[in-house]
């Protein structure tokens, strides 16, 4: 199917539609096919950068992210170049610009000058060579008045849209436009971030079958008592699986 269609969640949709905003084509930084543009037919597959999925590309070839996708990029029949002209929007989280980083930044110095990158933070490490390309945006963006308030997870995404609504594709001066975005952030302040308290899985199953009635057994409202009434940290796919086996171990119980 064309790739735009295969890729979902709320990320995507504001890339898309930051895409739409500019009337530009879409492209994905896919971990396992390169390069694509949204309207190439590719495959359903399942490759992520995550370190410790059964599915990560580490696990399969053993190498850094970063020669995977040297790889990909000369292998993989899907793979396309980027346009040779106009800016680049580029909204990606830290594994992923670590993926791209030693590509794209061995760019020459004025085709690197058309690339805006928006992530959750500045690049370091072997992403550094892009940081200059890196547009400040930061947690100010989630301030409710500013109508873009979301997860982490689609941070970069929500960053990409609203340069692409507030700007265009850009001054075509990376500092004028890095100005641009602090002075579109100024007027707001970054909401706090409760800290929470990290349990086991052991643990967690025992505390949502003892809750289990406190939320009359429902999922998503399990999920909001554990982090705003219980202060308990627990990312929403870990929680899928542990709802489950709770969910589980007090029906075997029940039938015992």
């Amino acid at each position: 199917m064309p790739a735009q269609d295969l890729y979902l969640g709320r990320s995507f949709r504001e890339a898309e539609r930051a895409a739409d905003v500019l009337k530009a084509p879409l492209y994905i930084v896919s971990a396992g096919l390169g390069v694509v543009a949204g309207s190439t037919s590719i495959p359903s597959y399942s490759l992520t950068l995550a370190p410790s999925h059964p599915d990560g590309v580490l696990g399969l070839v053993g190498k850094s992210t970063s020669e995977w996708w040297s790889a990909i990029t000369h292998l993989s029949p899907f793979h396309q170049e980027l346009p040779a002209d106009g800016v680049i929007l580029a909204a990606l989280s830290g594994p992923y610009l670590g993926l791209v980083a030693s590509s794209w930044g061995s760019w020459p110095r004025q085709e690197r000058r058309r690339l805006r990158l928006f992530s959750w933070e500045r690049p370091t490490g072997t992403a550094e060579v892009l940081a200059a390309n890196w547009m400040p945006y930061d947690g100010r963006l989630d301030d409710v008045r500013t109508g873009r308030a979301g997860t982490k997870g689609d941070f970069a995404q929500r960053a990409l849209r609203h340069f692409a609504e507030s700007f265009g594709s850009g001054s075509g001066n990376l500092s004028v436009d890095a100005a641009r975005v602090r002075e579109a952030l100024a007027p707001y302040t970054a909401p706090s971030t409760p800290i929470r308290g990290r349990l086991s899985d052991d643990e967690l199953v025992k505390t949502i079958i003892a809750e289990w009635d406190a939320v009359g057994g429902r999922s998503g409202e399990m999920l909001q008592h554990l982090r705003k009434g219980l202060g308990i940290a627990c990312e929403q796919g870990r929680f899928k699986g542990l709802f489950k086996e709770a969910s589980a171990t007090r029906l075997k119980g029940f039938l015992l």
